[in-house]
């Protein structure tokens, strides 16, 4: 009796042990049983065996297989992760550049479904949704006290089927009704594009997916043709994705059979150089000044791309270090609709520089929190880590992601994040934005006129407490004045969104960004470094 219970188990530790191993290493399964002693086999069985008969519950087997895969992955590195089955599903929309559905940026406010700007072309855009307008019934279904991840299952849907909302909008008397008819939505990985000034253009690059390099060269041609001359390229909190968009992107800026990037490892299957030109259907690269801004948000194939420009003296880096994540990681299915993601190679800069931080003996906690913390990032800490050269000559490290050549720390923040967190709860930065810009449609003018001459006086600031009242919003009047010059950016900018929609919002930001004003002084040291690669 007891060898026909313990059979079951047998089987699973078998089929979790070899299908793991067979999928990650696509291998012939004996050949894995061979790699695995019988001894590490037994105790799993034998913890399995004393969990099922003594444990003082029922045991989910599935939520304890999961975490076993989860333990077992964390082991080998910070980046070999599990992913359940929703998960998976969610990544594949992130990174394909695409859903169905009705096209809006939201979030849900006080209960209610609130557009914060409709995707431009979508059929909500189409259609005349605004940012502020509160979604409040779903097909007849009162909306109000929605959970935000239910959302979704409202919202989207086919191409080509219809959902009713009905819709409250700031300075329309009565809720109005609307038919939307789903179709295919463009998820963007260009937040936003602007010229900055009469020969300055910018890009906003959130993440790389599977349009990122299109966007990005949609972008610039849009902004050559607006008379820019220069770029700054900000790939900060950008937490990769794609190498090979990676590689499309840098290869915009480089010219020739460049090397971007080379990966190295274990099985020689997932050894590769990759080329600038190896995706480059123009035939020839864009050779205006450039400024790259990264921070400790950018990671992977962020640091792929600020390494190789760093790397070829292309253009200035500019911001904080990068977080130093130098480990390629292939996705693995598995057969419940589960993956695991596995780092199969470690990347190589041109100049042959590994940018992984050391991860060795660390939880993965200390091993992310490492990232906020400015000791391995100091002068002193450059002693440690390994020097290469970039083609002109110039120093740049190994060992510890990508070290700006410009090192400007972000100042433009909250001083205090907390009494300030309580208002971005509440969204009353928006909520008041939306009711002043309602409120006051001269300030439409155009974005440089507005960002020159409008202010947020004290009268606007008197306006904006009493609405922080009426919206149960506590504050320290103390802790506000001193906060007043962040308040009042964001006031702005939120007010700028009403009008010229989420890239008015960020030109109005980020005039406000002192990384950002920075890296628009900056262009004459770009200069001297590009001359450098002539």
């Amino acid at each position: 009796m007891l060898q026909n219970r313990k059979t079951p188990y047998y089987v699973l530790v078998i089929t979790l042990f070899f299908g793991i191993i067979g999928v990650l290493l696509n291998q012939n399964v004996l050949a894995d049983y061979e790699d695995l002693s019988r001894q590490q086999i037994d105790k799993v069985l034998r913890v399995m065996q004393l969990v099922k008969y003594y444990y003082v519950e029922d045991v989910e087997w599935d939520k304890a297989v999961e975490g076993a895969i989860s333990g077992m992955l964390a082991e080998l590195d910070p980046h070999s992760v599990y992913i359940e089955p929703k998960r998976v599903e969610r990544n594949k929309e992130d990174f394909s550049g695409k859903y169905e559905g009705i096209g809006i940026e939201f979030d849900v406010i006080n209960g209610y479904i609130t557009v914060i700007s409709p995707i431009v072309g979508s059929p909500a855009d189409q259609l005349g949704l605004q940012s502020g307008d509160r979604i409040i019934k779903i097909d007849g279904e009162s909306s109000v006290g929605i959970e935000r991840e239910d959302v979704p299952k409202k919202l989207k849907g086919p191409k080509g089927t219809k959902v009713d909302v009905t819709i409250v909008r700031e300075g329309v008397a009565e809720p109005f009704d609307l038919t939307i008819i789903r179709d295919v939505i463009p998820i963007y990985t260009v937040t936003t594009k602007f010229m900055a000034d009469d020969s300055t253009g910018y890009i906003w690059v959130n993440r790389f997916a599977a349009t990122t390099s299109k966007e990005t060269e949609e972008a610039i041609s849009d902004l050559l043709d607006q008379g820019m001359q220069r770029l700054v390229l900000d790939l900060r909190s950008n937490p990769g994705g794609y190498l090979h968009e990676a590689v499309k992107l840098a290869g915009q800026f480089l010219t020739g059979h460049e090397l971007v990037v080379e990966t190295r490892g274990r099985n020689e299957r997932v050894e590769e150089k990759f080329y600038a030109d190896q995706w480059n259907d123009r035939g020839r690269s864009y050779d205006f000044p450039l400024i790259v801004m990264i921070d400790r948000g950018s990671a992977s194939a962020s640091e792929i791309v600020a390494g190789a420009i760093q790397d070829y003296d292309r253009g200035l880096i500019l911001g904080t270090n990068s977080f130093g994540k130098g480990l390629v990681q292939k996705e693995f299915p598995l057969s419940d609709g589960s993956a695991v993601r596995v780092t199969t190679a470690r990347y190589f800069t041109p100049s042959g520089r590994l940018i992984q931080r050391d991860y060795k003996g660390k939880e993965v906690k200390e091993y992310y929190s490492e990232a906020m913390d400015t000791s391995w990032t100091s002068e002193d800490s450059l002693h440690n880590r390994p020097q290469y050269q970039t083609r002109g000559g110039r120093i740049v490290y190994g060992g510890g992601g990508i070290r700006p050549d410009i090192i400007v720390p972000y100042e433009s923040h909250s001083n205090f994040p907390r009494e300030i967190g309580k208002m971005y709860s509440k969204r009353v930065f928006f909520d008041f934005a939306n009711k002043y810009a309602t409120t006051h449609p001269k300030l439409k003018t155009d974005l440089r006129t507005y960002n020159k001459n409008f202010q947020i006086n004290d009268a606007i600031i008197e306006e904006f407490k009493a609405f922080c009242v009426e919206s149960d919003v506590e504050f320290d009047e103390n802790v506000f004045e001193k906060d007043l010059e962040f308040i009042s950016a964001r006031l702005k900018a939120e007010i700028a969104r009403h009008f010229w929609e989420k890239n008015g919002f960020y030109y109005i930001w980020l005039h406000a960004d002192n990384q950002f004003l920075e890296a628009l002084r900056s262009f004459d040291e770009a200069n001297k470094i590009a001359m450098l690669n002539k």
